[in-house]
């Protein structure tokens, strides 16, 4: 349990420096968090998901959307923690929700109409 415990405490601690590297870039180069809010950086994160969509083995496209949406979330008030925990809250919801069966590679989306 040492090894998971020590392998958190440094995933953790890279998503701290990555989020702290990535705001100070962020905000020198397009401007501080109350002069722009999450739009731009989530209309961006729009365009780097259909780059991924695109080239789905392009381990770059993924870092564009982990970056973005790390400056999204930000730029909305929230901090990777909070991002972190909301997750955790919305994975709860998924848990309790109606799925089906995946047929293909497609989006899968909960069952509508029922009662969570």
């Amino acid at each position: 349990m040492t090894n998971s415990i020590g392998a958190m405490v440094k995933l953790g601690e890279a998503l701290l420096d990555l989020a702290a590297d990535q705001s100070a870039w962020s905000q020198a180069a397009f401007g501080s968090d109350i002069e722009r809010g999450p739009l731009g950086a989530l209309k961006h994160l729009e365009k780097e998901a259909r780059e991924a969509q695109a080239d789905p083995t392009d381990v770059m496209e993924y870092a564009d959307c982990l970056i973005l949406l790390l400056d999204a979330s930000r730029r909305a008030g929230m901090s990777p923690l909070d991002l972190i925990q909301y997750a955790q809250k919305k994975m709860a919801v998924n848990r309790g929700r109606q799925w089906p069966t995946p047929t293909a590679d497609q989006p899968v989306e909960h069952v509508r109409g029922v009662a969570q």
